[in-house]
């Protein structure tokens, strides 16, 4: 037009854009890339290293239809704010296909409830997008064949964890080792956890219920978490070090197990977490990790988190009839045991990283790592800034002895 600059002459030539693109407007693989970053993965990740507690806002199996087992199995009732995958399934049909895949990826299930589940997992296509598998038993399962976690990881072989939590000789029971349960009133430990992972490169192979399948062989299992919970009740008992641990652990480290040596020869990863346990008891947890000549990352964690309140609810309810010093010295003669098995394993194993979360605590951190490094620089370095990492050398630092002249510490090689 005459009089218009040039800038609006050529403003005019610029077509209108298109409308504004809506949400479901962008390309499938962008929505489902959104999905990915507002997925907050397995919701058992953020609670397996606390004290284990039973999952809540169960309801009776008879009152679950397909729609409520949605919201059952995958986050154990947690609020929608808390899990907003849920809250996606319910805008509309299309996103609701689209997210379905995330939010079964880990689910939570009981043995009795299984074979509607796979009914309803099947009928959505999502059989093959289960990655893990969360089961919380009440009861043993002995008595039904095939074994129930047989048949889940048969109708499920893209599971790459399962996890299961139950009373310590529930566990026992699940793994066919002899319980010892005489001193179990005095820890009170309702529940523990034992969680098993396969790496993701090895392939499912059916389990033959002809054989007699063992959980512990069951899968190509690289990675093992135990979960005791706390001990800090026994400690009010008459000469509490005497007492044995209702433990998983202590069965594997006493019973002659083909099946637990085959799986501790396999092991490359193992995290053991527990609320102050006797030194006599860690001394048995070590004696089956040192079975585990393949190791290379071993994570502990024998303190509660500092933000908790474990230690005062505990001995609260033991009516203060604890002297508060034990449970520390225990844990301080734990830790010289533990840094004589990462040495035992630096020597005889494949060990390249140890994890000790009790770093975290801000009191602990300079007693610990003087304790560990002291035991461990000439094989370990630690990462530093309380991260509680000590990573292994690829050569072996030489400690010279003190004179009186400045001297540089050499290297050998292994």
């Amino acid at each position: 037009m005459e009089g218009d600059s040039p800038v609006q002459q050529q403003a005019t030539t610029i077509p209108r854009s298109h409308d504004p693109i809506t949400l479901l407007g962008l390309p499938t693989e962008i929505l489902r890339r959104m999905v990915f970053f507002v997925d907050k993965g397995d919701p058992l990740n953020a609670s397996i290293l606390c004290k284990p507690k039973a999952p809540q806002h169960r309801a009776p199996p008879h009152r679950l239809s397909l729609k409520a087992e949605q919201r059952h199995y995958c986050h154990d009732g947690l609020d929608y704010k808390d899990a907003p995958l849920k809250s996606l399934t319910l805008t509309c049909r299309f996103l609701r296909k689209l997210v379905l895949p995330f939010l079964f990826e880990h689910i939570s299930i009981s043995p009795n409830d299984f074979i509607r589940f796979l009914t309803f997992l099947r009928s959505k296509g999502l059989d093959s997008k289960v990655l893990g598998l969360h089961v919380y038993l009440t009861t043993q399962y002995n008595h039904v064949q095939p074994p129930w976690w047989s048949h889940m990881l048969n109708a499920l072989p893209t599971v790459r964890k399962i996890t299961v939590t139950g009373r310590p000789e529930v566990l026992n029971g699940l793994v066919g080792m002899h319980s010892w349960t005489n001193d179990a009133w005095a820890f009170d430990m309702p529940l523990q956890i034992l969680q098993l992972r396969r790496s993701v490169r090895s392939t499912h192979h059916q389990i033959d219920y002809e054989t007699n399948p063992d959980f512990l062989t069951s899968e190509n299992w690289t990675s093992m978490t135990v979960n005791e919970g706390s001990s800090l009740l026994a400690y009010t008992t008459y000469e509490f070090f005497s007492r044995r641990t209702p433990s998983l652990m202590t069965a594997l480290c006493y019973n002659c197990s083909v099946a637990a040596g085959t799986l501790f020869a396999n092991l490359t990863h193992f995290d053991f977490i527990a609320i102050f346990p006797f030194s006599s008891h860690t001394e048995e947890v070590l004696h089956c990790i040192r079975r585990m000549k393949r190791l290379e990352r071993l994570f502990l964690k024998l303190c509660p988190d500092p933000e908790t309140t474990i230690f005062r609810d505990e001995v609260e309810a033991a009516g203060g009839h604890m002297d508060i010093n034990d449970p520390w010295n225990e844990f301080e003669m734990s830790w010289e045991l533990i840094a004589h098995t990462v040495l035992f394993l630096t020597m005889e194993g494949e060990l390249q990283e140890l994890e000790m979360a009790d770093m975290q605590i801000e009191p602990l951190q300079h007693a610990l790592k003087e304790k560990m490094t002291g035991s461990l620089r000439q094989w370990w370095s630690y990462s530093g800034n309380a991260s509680g990492i000590w990573r292994r050398r690829k050569t072996r630092l030489i400690i010279e002895p003190e004179t009186p002249s400045d001297t540089v510490p050499g290297f050998l090689n292994d």
